[in-house]
């Protein structure tokens, strides 16, 4: 029997498939990833809750056709047949609309991944706004919430569609119960190059330059060691942008386009983290938070109970405590909208983000 590679080599995307990458949606993602897992796993398994067709699933059922579960419209039963199925060994993923698979099925999340460890893998299709234009009951901004309080469940929100494609494949290599998160990436690639997996789920996307390089004294010019000598006293104001999922693109756009516009007097430095695992957060977020005069976070979920509100929990149960400013969805449903719209009436527009940048240097 073909098994998956379980050794500790880490799962890495070389940079001509990240070009490839771009090009797809996170649903086209899923199913090449699936597609290529499958040629290596017999043991490979995708159940789904009648949205099969939308996931680009071809290969795998060509390589692994008694792979393939059709659950139909009954999200429950999806996660009782995938936990059953993990249970014997198999490597399970469940790809479901975000906000079904993490309301309707809250029970059986809890009794089978989170009690009995199943080692399922939850992925949330168009999380987050991504399916503003139906409504409401299709926008997945509890998810985050939801799925964090599980004791045992794994949570990850990749910041574009090569990290995806990464995440999928270690959780594959090393299964355990997880959700993945996946939201409209946008063609954006902030891996050009590439991507290694790295465990931490903590990477420096963004870093300002340091606002005065060079400074002046009665109006001539000095060196830029001398410069550093006149200026200890008066250290940059350290502003550190935490964030996730593919809102991560328009954040670091802000942050550029911010730190274009800060005066040069102004000695501000702008850092922009994109975090992808949400749970358990890594403790380099810690000695990061403690190293910043404010902090700003940015997810496309609801402000309440998400990615922000674990950083400051995190942050504050550690005694560093700097302010915290919280960027997301608003605590109300929004009507429906195009993707975007929504996006720029929440207040996560590149130029809001912008705008709330420059308030803080």
């Amino acid at each position: 029997m073909l098994m998956l590679d379980t050794s500790l080599q880490p799962v890495q995307i070389s940079a001509g498939e990240a070009q490839m990458l771009t090009g797809m949606n996170t649903k086209e993602v899923f199913g090449w990833v699936m597609g290529k897992l499958a040629e290596d796993d017999e043991l490979l398994t995708v159940a789904v809750a009648d949205y099969g067709r939308r996931l680009n699933l071809d290969r795998f059922r060509e390589l692994r056709p008694d792979g393939y579960i059709q659950c139909g419209i009954a999200e429950q039963n999806l996660i009782e047949v995938a936990s059953a199925c993990a249970n014997e060994g198999f490597h399970v993923f469940a790809p479901c609309y975000a906000t079904f698979v993490t309301s309707r099925t809250l029970d059986q999340i809890r009794v089978n991944l989170g009690m009995m460890k199943s080692p399922v893998v939850l992925v949330g299709v168009a999380a987050g706004c991504e399916s503003a234009a139906t409504g409401p009951s299709h926008m997945a901004v509890e998810d985050i919430a939801v799925t964090r309080t599980i004791p045992g469940l794994s949570v990850f929100s990749p910041v574009d569609n090569v990290q995806l494609a990464a995440t999928l494949m270690e959780l594959a290599k090393h299964p355990r119960p997880a959700y993945v998160r996946m939201t409209s990436c946008d063609g954006v690639n902030l891996h050009p190059d590439g991507y290694v997996f790295d465990a931490s789920g903590v990477e420096k996307l963004f870093k300002s330059a340091c606002a005065v390089d060079t400074a002046s004294v009665d109006g001539v010019a000095v060196t830029e060691v001398a410069a550093t000598e006149a200026l200890t006293v008066t250290q940059p104001r350290r502003v550190t942008v935490l964030t996730t999922g593919a809102i991560t693109s328009r954040v670091v756009e802000a942050a550029q386009r911010a730190a274009d516009q800060i005066a040069v007097p102004v000695r501000t430095n702008i850092e922009v983290y994109g975090v992808s695992i949400l749970k358990p957060l890594d403790a380099s977020l810690t000695q990061i938070c403690q190293h910043s005069d404010v902090i700003i976070t940015v997810e496309e979920h609801s402000i309440l109970g998400g990615f922000g509100s674990a950083v400051v929990e995190q942050v504050s149960a550690s005694g560093a405590c700097p302010q915290v400013i919280r960027v997301g969805m608003p605590d109300n449903y929004l009507e429906a909208d195009v993707h975007h719209n929504i996006l720029a009436r929440a207040g996560l527009s590149v130029e809001s983000l912008q705008e709330v940048l420059l308030a803080n240097c």
